[in-house]
């Protein structure tokens, strides 16, 4: 595209805020909207290279009501997102070190309706020998939290968008965007856009891009996580476990392909893009992890990969109008939870939006 093309709603970033919320946007017949993904292709950064679970109850309330909203799409998807569901129910085990946060993970689990089952240590180490030595005062099971097929949930939303009219663009890149009386004026390096709505979209670049429209970055900061997949001990398969959390020493350990799926939770503060493996990587598996679970020193690093996750300074995602540039959008600061959350979040800021679109 080289003309200048024009439209009622363009959103920047094609990951899951973006996808869902152009998803949701074609579902409520709004004609016009445009996607642009600055990557040559869709799930590039965090929402491709995270950990896939689907975890509803999270330390915020405000937080959960979207990922137990968002779990309930996942679970039962709409006819055009998916033909089957996209979550696992191997379940969850959030594991904590006394007895009164371990009352705490139930209550909360109350307020929500959530299905849960609180287990002895002895059931946790049944379900996973390799944390036997590990320090915890039991878990709570949620057997409706499962692994999510990110790449199925990120596609159904695009393909299903497009289906209904809604136009993307790969290897797109905001480079301005200047208010208008009638919109924005968006150049890119494929053209230029005139939009009456701008969506950001643009996980860890959306502070950027906001600025670039006008906007004030609203707080957002980047944090890089690393994963590690580690090598199997012989004749241990267990592809259908639940995946464990241990929620005070802040590490999950989940089973994947030939071995596990590993991460301490780390978060370090980065650039947009800076998604490169640290060069001391590995030794915060051995630093932060094994002391916690000594049988994990048996495992051995296959493969490591980092991505970034994005939030805002109160850690809830910011989904709405920006407070001094009209008609600018955000969908922003997810923390990590768009996988779960995004057919809420979608919905949420399609609503939005149409409600204040001529």
């Amino acid at each position: 595209m080289t003309a200048r093309l024009s439209v009622q709603v363009l959103v920047v970033g094609g990951g899951f805020a973006g996808a869902a919320t152009a998803f949701f946007l074609s579902r409520k017949g709004i004609g016009g909207v445009a996607l642009l993904e600055q990557e040559p292709f869709f799930g590039l950064h965090a929402s491709g290279r995270n950990a896939a679970l689907c975890r509803q109850l999270v330390e915020d309330d405000e937080v959960t009501a979207l990922t137990v909203s968002g779990a309930e799409v996942l679970h039962s998807p709409l006819p055009d997102l998916s033909p089957r569901p996209l979550v696992s129910k191997s379940g969850s085990i959030l594991l904590a070190s006394t007895e009164e946060a371990l009352a705490e993970i139930q209550a909360r689990a109350r307020t929500f309706s959530l299905s849960h089952e609180l287990l002895s240590t002895r059931r946790v180490f049944s379900y996973w020998p390799l944390l036997q030595d590990m320090s915890c005062a039991g878990a709570v099971r949620f057997p409706d939290d499962g692994v999510i097929d990110i790449h199925a949930l990120l596609h159904g939303y695009l393909a299903a968008a497009r289906e209904r009219g809604v136009m993307t663009f790969l290897g797109c890149k905001v480079e301005r965007a200047e208010p208008t009386e009638q919109g924005f004026l968006v150049e890119s390096n494929l053209g230029t856009f005139s939009a009456r709505c701008l969506v950001i979209a643009a996980g860890a670049w959306a502070g950027s891009v906001g600025m670039a429209a006008g906007a004030q970055n609203p707080g957002l900061v980047a944090y890089r996580r690393h994963l590690f997949l580690m090598t199997q001990p012989a004749g241990d398969s267990r592809p259908d476990l639940p995946y464990a959390w241990h929620l005070d020493a802040s590490f999950y350990i989940r089973p994947e392909s030939a071995g596990y799926l590993l991460s301490p939770c780390d978060e370090t503060p980065a650039e947009p893009g800076d998604d490169a493996v640290a060069s001391n990587a590995a030794d915060l598996v051995a630093s932060r992890v094994v002391p916690l679970a000594p049988r994990l020193a048996d495992l051995r690093v296959a493969r490591s990969w980092a991505c970034l996750r994005t939030f805002s300074p109160s850690k809830r995602p910011i989904i709405g109008w920006d407070e001094e540039v009209p008609g600018l959008f955000w969908v922003a600061g997810l923390g990590g939870h768009g996988a779960t959350a995004s057919a809420t979040i979608g919905r949420l800021a399609a609503e939005r939006i149409a409600s204040q679109l001529p």
